[in-house]
């Protein structure tokens, strides 16, 4: 399968696994929500700082983008979501937003360079 066809189907499946429609993807990367669909579909070529947005507005970085071996990680990350899911449902709402707050600074921390 080529390149173009992996990532087209990469990024569809990403954005779906993170629950975010076309137009919420779009919009967090600055891009059309048609445009987005083409490339979803591989109708059109975007370039790589396209892709980078893309990635950025998914909260991954380029090279995740383009790891195809995703299948794996991706249900190893389902089952941590639903995991957290479970974990948040027994919260209140203020402690399910501090631990939203928490997450986010781990991960940012982790982006950073800094782990």
């Amino acid at each position: 399968m080529e390149i173009m066809q992996k990532t087209a189907e990469q990024i569809k499946h990403l954005r779906t696994v993170a629950g975010l429609s076309q137009k919420s993807l779009a919009d967090s990367a600055g891009l059309d929500p048609a445009f987005l669909g083409h490339i979803e579909r591989c109708l059109k070529c975007p370039t790589i700082d396209t892709l980078n947005k893309i990635a950025t507005a998914l909260n991954i970085s380029l090279s995740e983008l383009f790891d195809f071996s995703c299948p794996k990680k991706c249900e190893k990350k389902d089952e941590a979501i639903r995991k957290i899911s479970i974990i948040m449902d027994k919260l209140s709402p203020e402690e399910a937003e501090q631990l939203a707050d928490l997450t986010a600074r781990i991960v940012a921390f982790k982006r950073n360079g800094s782990h």
